[in-house]
């Protein structure tokens, strides 16, 4: 194993024998839903150490605990988000003043079950790949983050009813409906999110065909 730290954070490369390497990889594969995407090549794992955004997060989960009466335990779910700024976000957290209030669901933190869904930003919000001009492109590296999410009491719907968090919920489910094929996930405060894995991949498409740049696309 790799371990880099650097004021406080490390991302710790894991040997692919590594039982979390195998989660990570297992999950991956396990949770693709799109009918397009046949796989994905793993080409690094690194474990988050991040001793500014854990204790954030603590606190927190803290507070929602407190907030729904202390009765019973937080909901928390290990989730996926794709972006290009995945490995900004593993060393720094989470920022929602970057976030877009013409988001779906306003402008929050999206999160998905499904991996082949985050695997759909990984190059940015459905963008093609700088190198290929490719949406599909199954050579470029992508990045996406398993993410520990304190969901608390979530509010869902199936419907684009909301653009904030609705009073007395602090999360956000939206289900498989009219208007998604997929469920995702929205918060709405930065410190309810810990970035747990950063998987560097790259993704295998159904019915592909080589382009000139040696990119499968469909």
């Amino acid at each position: 194993m790799s371990r880099r730290w650097f004021d406080g954070i490390q991302l710790e490369e894991l040997d692919r024998g590594h039982n979390d390497f195998k989660y990570a990889e297992s999950k991956m594969r396990n949770t693709i839903g799109h009918s397009d995407v046949t796989g994905y090549n793993i080409k690094k794992v690194f474990r988050i150490n991040n001793k500014y955004t854990w204790p954030r997060y603590e606190r927190r989960r803290g507070k929602i605990y407190r907030e729904m009466g202390r009765q019973q335990l937080v909901e928390e779910k290990r989730l996926f988000h794709g972006s290009p700024k995945a490995d900004v976000i593993a060393k720094q957290g989470f920022d929602r003043g970057y976030a877009k209030q013409s988001g779906m669901f306003g402008a929050g933190v999206y999160f998905a079950e499904h991996s082949s869904k985050s695997n759909n930003y990984a190059f940015g919000n459905h963008q093609p790949c700088s190198t290929h001009s490719s949406r599909k492109c199954s050579e470029c590296i992508r990045k996406i983050l398993i993410c520990r999410v304190a969901l608390g009491r979530k509010y869902e719907t199936t419907l684009r009813t909301v653009s904030s968090l609705p009073q007395g919920y602090h999360s956000v489910k939206a289900n498989q409906g009219l208007r998604l094929q997929f469920p995702e996930y929205v918060i709405y405060d930065d410190d309810q999110v810990y970035p747990s894995y950063l998987i560097e991949y790259t993704t295998n498409y159904a019915t592909a065909a080589a382009s000139s740049g040696g990119c499968k696309i469909m």
